[in-house]
């Protein structure tokens, strides 16, 4: 691999935020259709709310995550990936969170842990599109929810930004 080559700098971003406690997500995983990784964010909500959860599964039984996906999928059209992290999205009258951020102080513990639960994930190659094999050089995801798109171009072999529009 070259070392000023596209798949090296993708390297080593990677090696940097793996380190720092990102996970690598596969682009497999990814749901083109909704742009999400269902199973991370289903995880972290039955994971850091699971009285919420267990209502919500009193209610659905095994369409429970189908339900929840539908939900935080439409919320996020609505509102946008921040404000849903920020504030969470609502699903059959129950306020669903799908990240926590860092409490002020660590006096209570129950918020510590919900904090320290969130997963923070990191994709190279990721095939965004239903309807081709395009794909973004690596993005970055709270909780499943892809926030940001890294598109990395080298002037050394005559790629520049425009290249990347």
């Amino acid at each position: 691999m070259k070392q000023t080559g596209e798949a090296a700098f993708e390297t080593a971003i990677e090696l940097v935020l793996l380190a720092d406690g990102y996970e690598n997500l596969s682009s497999s995983h990814f749901d083109r259709e909704r742009a999400i990784f269902p199973e991370i964010a289903l995880a972290f909500i039955r994971n850091t709310q699971t009285k919420a959860w267990e209502k919500l599964e009193a209610l659905h039984g095994a369409e429970t995550g189908e339900r929840v996906l539908q939900a935080l999928c439409k919320w996020l059209d609505t509102h946008g990936a921040l404000a849903t992290l920020r504030h969470g999205f609502k699903c059959f009258g129950k306020t669903l969170r799908i990240a926590y951020f860092r409490p002020a102080h660590g006096l209570n513990a129950e918020l510590d842990a919900r904090y320290r639960a969130n997963r923070m994930g990191l994709t190279r190659q990721l095939h965004f599109s239903p309807n081709n094999q395009n794909s973004l050089d690596v993005v970055l995801s709270v909780n499943g929810i892809p926030l940001v798109t890294l598109e990395l171009k080298n002037p050394l072999s005559g790629q520049t930004a425009a290249n990347a529009i």
